[in-house]
């Protein structure tokens, strides 16, 4: 059997890496047609000053007369302990060097910042003396510390213990006014320890989506709010080609009957319109909704070009560098979008928000429980 299967594997490795040279062919002309029609667009908004403006704008509050606390500006660093990081390789959505997405996230090779949250951070620090607040799939515990340094008790719900234990090790907490509380179990346990209406406030970012039944998980986050309380969430759009990736991928892999990793794929796919009508039909007033992650960083260059060389040419080039021993990364593929370009390339997506917002990436959603949630 080992007599068939090697030539068998040896001509499927080669078909593959022909496969790849012309995807990355491909893919380099398509870089160059992308480069050119964005020149002229490079070169204007330099002249402008576009990029400039769009990093001061980012900090400033859209709602006049709102406080932001001064450390809530500039809080993207989270202060680590002296534990040595470990098995990078065992970690799962690890964002620990990243800035917490109550601020901005690092991503696309594009600093984006936003204050929709940090404004009603404010607001609740205002009213309430001893705030406290969920942090629902919690993972590397990013959102937890900024919470935690800004005076808010918190509880952070996720499915790893041992995973959230790690993650926990990281950080040095004493220097906050208090740790987290590390809670490894379904919502209804919590929710019977506590108490209905014991929260403040509750994060999920980036989570719902990952969730086969997220009716179910929403409404169990409403009744540990209190009657107001406010809901953080971010969530794709459908419309985005990673979400069409990751759909077709995973309809792919329940055809096969291959089993996943729960919690780690994609499972919801839904537009902007759609998720406002999720949340509300399960008990939230959507008081915020903005979108984040243009469709020309997101879509063109990153999705364009990336996902192709991601799913054909890296799987290749990580075989042979195996079997010569060669050092190889990844990395190389951001090579094609580097930070310089795709700062700028974001600053237009910027300019035509306005037409192009049911195209951007991701939904940065403010909810309120209404009355009758519970």
């Amino acid at each position: 059997m080992n007599v068939v299967k090697r030539p068998a594997r040896a001509v499927s490795f080669i078909l593959k890496s022909i496969w790849a040279v012309i995807i990355l062919f491909l893919v380099c002309v398509l870089w160059l047609t992308l480069f050119l029609f964005f020149l002229p667009f490079l070169i204007l908004g330099e002249l402008l000053g576009l990029r400039k403006r769009i990093q001061t704008s980012d900090l400033e509050p859209s709602k006049p007369g709102i406080p932001l606390k001064p450390d809530t500006q500039t809080a993207e660093r989270a202060h680590f302990s002296a534990v040595e990081d470990q098995d990078t390789d065992h970690f799962i959505f690890d964002r620990r060097k990243d800035v917490s997405k109550l601020f901005g996230c690092n991503t696309r090779n594009v600093s984006y910042r936003w204050s929709l949250f940090t404004r009603r951070l404010a607001e609740i620090k205002s009213r309430f003396k001893d705030p406290k607040a969920i942090d629902f799939g919690a993972g590397s515990l990013r959102d937890s510390y900024e919470l935690s340094k800004l005076g808010f008790r918190v509880v952070s719900v996720d499915l790893d213990e041992i995973l959230l234990r790690r993650y926990y090790e990281f950080y040095d907490w004493q220097q906050l006014p208090s740790a987290p509380r590390l809670f490894a179990r379904r919502l209804d346990d919590l929710l019977r320890e506590v108490g209905a209406g014991s929260f403040h406030l509750a994060i999920a970012f980036d989570v719902i989506e990952h969730l086969e039944d997220p009716a179910a998980y929403v409404a169990e986050i409403g009744s540990l709010l209190k009657p107001g309380g406010l809901f953080f969430t971010i969530v794709p759009n459908r419309r985005s080609l990673f979400e069409r990736y990751f759909k077709h991928s995973i309809q792919k892999q329940r055809r096969k009957g291959v089993a996943w990793i729960p919690g780690v794929p994609h499972m919801q796919f839904k537009t902007p319109s759609e998720w406002e009508r999720f949340f509300a039909d399960n008990g939230y007033k959507v008081l915020d909704h903005e979108m984040a992650i243009g469709p020309f960083v997101n879509d063109l260059w990153h999705g364009l070009i990336g996902l192709p060389l991601t799913i054909f040419v890296d799987p290749v080039l990580q075989v042979l560098a195996y079997k010569f021993r060669l050092r190889y990364s990844s990395g190389f593929i951001d090579r094609f979008y580097p930070p310089w370009l795709m700062e700028r390339v974001d600053a237009w997506d910027r300019v035509f928000k306005k037409w192009l917002s049911p195209r951007f990436g991701w939904n940065l959603i403010v909810l309120q429980k209404e009355a009758a949630a519970n």
